[in-house]
């Protein structure tokens, strides 16, 4: 599986300055919560914001999916934003990140289907 380009940005700066950037950074949310953010589950989040922007037809009651899907994914981490037990956070995040690899490669195989299918109606 692959890193996200600023991901690894971020793991080289914060071993470059020992991971002082990255507390400041993250300092509010510590604030907040009493504990340091998990970055895992973070990323996952804006992942899965990203995916969202695909689906930008309605649905039958006329709701951008991608609206409907945002604020679906919202309310997910949101409820599991309090978990206390780690390996649950870890299934949950390991779960999340197989579903959503597999979506999008569904998506994008979709997508070249229907390419293709225009391509080849364009040259008849």
């Amino acid at each position: 599986m692959g890193h996200h380009p600023r991901a690894l940005a971020l793991a080289l700066r914060v071993s470059r300055d020992g991971g002082r950037a990255a507390s400041r950074r993250f300092g509010a949310a510590r604030l907040m919560t009493g504990r340091p953010p998990n970055t895992e589950a973070l990323s996952l989040y804006r992942d899965c914001l990203r995916a969202c922007r695909h689906f930008h037809w309605c649905n039958k009651e006329g709701e951008p999916w991608n609206d409907v899907l945002r604020e679906s994914t919202r309310k997910e981490f949101e409820q599991a934003r309090q978990e206390p037990d780690p390996l649950l956070v870890a299934r949950l995040l390991v779960v999340g990140r197989q579903c959503l690899d597999s979506m999008v490669r569904k998506f994008e195989a979709a997508q070249r289907r229907i390419q293709s299918k225009i391509e080849d109606t364009r040259s008849r």
